[in-house]
């Protein structure tokens, strides 16, 4: 089966199957994580913490959700079309 069909048959599904489709994936990319990046929720935190104080401060500026999902495409040489990536 092509990815673009799969990506389409999910998409048909109802919301709730979707998130549980999701979640799933999301499991599955956070446990090909780098052990320092995935299994240190207090650190995780403190970052979080710090990134915000960052961005709330102005030290920081953030990206738009466009930006980010262009630079996915772009790291990951995606051969998704920008329709089935737009959310």
């Amino acid at each position: 089966m092509q990815t673009a069909d799969l990506v389409q048959q999910l998409m048909a599904l109802p919301l709730p199957d979707r998130v549980t489709v999701a979640q799933a994936l999301w499991q599955s990319i956070d446990e090909g994580l780098a052990p320092d990046v995935a299994d240190d929720p207090k650190e995780t935190i403190q970052t979080a913490l710090r990134r915000d104080a960052e961005l709330t401060s102005g030290a920081a500026s953030g990206r738009t959700h466009e930006e980010v999902m262009d630079a996915v495409r772009r790291a990951l040489a995606c051969f998704f079309t920008t329709e089935y990536l737009t959310f």
